[in-house]
């Protein structure tokens, strides 16, 4: 009788212990055990057989496994350390930093706005008459009433009042006042005016000669102005003992003479100036040449006292000289 021992899923796990599978069969034939028993006495699965069997599991699952087994997997091997860049310290070439060019912006000029020739011109002639009004010195102290008229229109005149009502009161009042009245305001009339001499000398000594000389020279053209233009305009000459005297010629050194003489008394100057003018023709050579030599010796006084005083020369030495 042939007996087939069977295995279990069991016992194959305790045979094999570890199996990538749990073993029943094994894959070759060779390996397949069959267990024949001859004899009715012989013992059924023996401790020997179980031993021997035991052998033979052990070799087909050395056998199994072999097949199985993985190539060993490469060792490990360490990443080599990246090598050390040695950097050579390189001698540094001392170069000037070039600066950075500035950008050149183009400046744009402003349109010049054409102007009209006339207003150009308006223009022209109000900045001259402005330089000309700085140059008279127009504003000189204020003045005290130095009549009895006007210290009488200064007392009467009132905030708000119109000027012509002032006035024509003030002469109302002026007619009917008494000596005694007139005598205070003819006193403080007086007080004024030597307060307004004393004022104004103060005032035109604060300024050097040379500019008050210029002063009246601008003044006289601003007259010319206001004449022309019909213009009531007064703009009197700043008096200053300190100017120089412009020299005086032949003819008026004989026409001062005539004056003084006492001839000419009654005349006027129109027909005084008519008649020393006919005498100045009718005198000869040799009596005009006497005052040819006053005229000599002032024009040296005005050009001494010119550069003495001005500081420069006379004008017509600088024209000379140009």
């Amino acid at each position: 009788m042939t007996a087939t021992t069977s295995f279990s899923r069991a016992l194959s796990r305790q045979l094999l212990p570890g199996g990538p599978r749990p073993f029943t069969r094994p894959h070759s034939t060779l390996l397949r055990v069959s267990c024949n028993c001859t004899s009715k006495n012989a013992r059924p699965f023996s401790l020997r057989h179980r031993a021997n069997l035991s052998a033979a599991f052990e070799h087909a699952r050395k056998y199994a496994t072999a097949v199985e087994k993985k190539a060993p997997a490469k060792p490990k091997t360490r990443a080599a350390a990246p090598k050390k860049r040695t950097t050579t310290k390189a001698k540094a070439k001392k170069t000037a930093a070039k600066k950075p060019k500035k950008k050149v912006v183009k400046k744009v000029k402003p349109k010049v706005k054409k102007v009209a020739p006339e207003v150009a011109l308006r223009r022209k002639e109000r900045l001259a008459n402005s330089e000309l009004r700085a140059a008279a010195l127009l504003t000189r102290p204020k003045q005290l009433p130095s009549t009895a008229y006007l210290v009488l229109v200064s007392q009467i005149s009132t905030k708000g009042a119109q000027l012509q009502q002032i006035i024509q009161s003030a002469s109302e009042k002026y007619k009917t006042l008494s000596p005694e009245e007139r005598e205070s305001l003819n006193q403080t009339a007086n007080a004024n005016k030597a307060k307004n001499e004393i004022e104004y000398k103060k005032w035109v000594e604060s300024h050097d000669p040379l500019t008050i000389k210029k002063a009246n020279n601008a003044r006289n053209k601003l007259r010319k102005q206001a004449k022309a233009a019909g213009k009531a305009k007064v703009y009197s000459h700043i008096q200053d003992d300190r100017l120089v005297k412009p020299p005086v010629n032949a003819y008026n050194f004989f026409f001062r003479e005539r004056v003084a003489s006492g001839d000419l008394k009654g005349l006027s100057l129109a027909e005084g100036g008519i008649l020393v003018g006919k005498e100045w023709k009718a005198l000869s050579a040799g009596e005009k040449e006497r005052y040819k030599g006053l005229e000599s010796a002032d024009k040296d006084r005005y050009i001494e006292e010119h550069k003495s005083v001005y500081g420069i020369d006379a004008p017509f030495l600088r024209a000379s000289k140009a």
